[in-house]
């Protein structure tokens, strides 16, 4: 069996003993689907690594079960149940695209959590973490914007206005705000501050990475009593906010079968039609993740509602196909040459937003064998 297997299980096997009346052998060999020696096996494992676990009789006194020392309990830093901590010290590297301010702390930290557990069950976590970990999503947060989240949190603790100088993407320009800073996030591998902005009388998301300076200023200033983080990203398609509007999505038969399988927003539903296709409809803000995320599957998908994002997606098909227009014919005398690899992608773009995937595994499959991204947005 390949090692991944075998400490996926043990993972699970540890989740089962940590169950206050523990397990017994044969139930969690049902539970995980394997043979009884598999899971003595396993247990043995676990015992070398030195994690408390120990046998016992059930309530009945009846069945020998496996469960965890009680007193491993009351050493913890925190009430946290065994599979708990281990959770939590697989998945410390969501903290890497922090970067270097909250490094040290965050370590600090997880010493502190991890020295209750022997050296040998840390080591079986982090090959555990190897195989089942989670991982940060994007680069680590880059300096010199990552010295600035000690200013940031130093604001966000004392209540303190920020002095920013500020890039905007959109304008192409730094700007000094003023702002007072409500909320830091992780979103996607990267650091975004919610805060007052005072330029444009209103909250703001900021990116921390296109912060070129930042000053806490000595003024203190009180966070609304009605402010609620989880409200005012409400409906966002990640972290841009918008008008919240009701986005329904058409998608053929090849693309349904994966967006099925993702929660890709809290208010998705879905709804099955013939030929295994599938409508996606979810109240979100109309904003561009939204429209790059729906671009993204090509003619595979087809915005039905609302008419302006309808209207906004077809405009976006008729710029790609002008910029993609047919490159120029070769001349006849010139010698044939093979065809880049650049060149094919290019073509092929062409095909998807001026003439269709027609050859396409799955073409046949759309409600409109062959139609293509531009045809499909030119339908009344």
């Amino acid at each position: 069996m390949p090692r991944g297997n075998q400490l996926t299980r043990q993972w699970r096997l540890l989740q089962l003993l940590d169950r206050p009346a523990g397990i017994a052998v044969d139930d969690a060999a049902l539970d995980l689907g394997c043979a009884v020696r598999t899971i003595w096996r396993d247990l043995r494992v676990l015992q070398d690594a030195k994690f408390p676990i120990y046998t016992d009789r059930d309530a009945d006194g009846r069945r020998s079960v496996w469960r965890l020392d009680a007193g491993f309990r009351l050493r913890l830093p925190l009430k946290l149940t065994l599979s708990e901590l281990a959770a939590l010290l697989m998945s410390r590297d969501l903290l890497a695209p922090a970067g270097a301010a909250l490094g040290a702390s965050a370590q600090s930290a997880f010493e502190r959590i991890g020295s209750v557990l022997h050296k040998d069950a840390l080591a079986l976590l982090d090959r555990m973490r190897d195989t089942i970990g989670v991982r940060a999503v994007g680069a680590k947060l880059q300096a010199p914007a990552a010295h600035y989240l000690a200013a940031i949190q130093r604001a966000l603790l004392e209540r303190r206005r920020l002095r920013l100088a500020y890039y905007s993407m959109s304008r192409d320009e730094v700007t000094s705000r003023r702002v007072d800073p409500y909320h830091l996030t992780l979103y996607n591998g990267a650091c975004y501050l919610v805060a007052y902005c005072h330029t444009r009388q209103a909250l703001r998301i900021f990116a921390v990475e296109r912060i070129r300076d930042c000053e806490v200023l000595v003024l203190r200033f009180e966070v609304p009593a009605d402010f609620n983080v989880e409200e005012y990203l409400k409906g966002a398609w990640g972290i841009v906010r918008g008008d919240i509007v009701t986005v329904k999505i058409l998608f053929a038969r090849a693309a349904a079968r994966y967006v099925r399988d993702h929660l890709w927003h809290p208010t998705q539903k879905f709804r099955d039609l013939d030929g295994g296709r599938l409508e996606m409809t979810l109240q979100v803000a109309d904003t561009l993740e939204v429209r790059r995320w729906i671009l993204s599957y090509g003619s595979e998908a087809e915005v039905l509602a609302p008419a302006s994002l309808r209207e906004a997606l077809r405009l976006e098909a008729e710029a790609l196909a002008r910029k993609l227009a047919p490159l120029r014919m070769v001349p006849a005398a010139a010698p044939a040459q093979a065809e880049s690899p650049v060149a094919a992608g290019s073509r092929q773009i062409r095909q998807e937003c001026g003439q269709g995937w027609r050859h396409w595994p799955g073409a046949a499959d759309r409600p409109e064998a062959g139609e293509s991204l531009l045809q499909r947005y030119r339908r009344a």
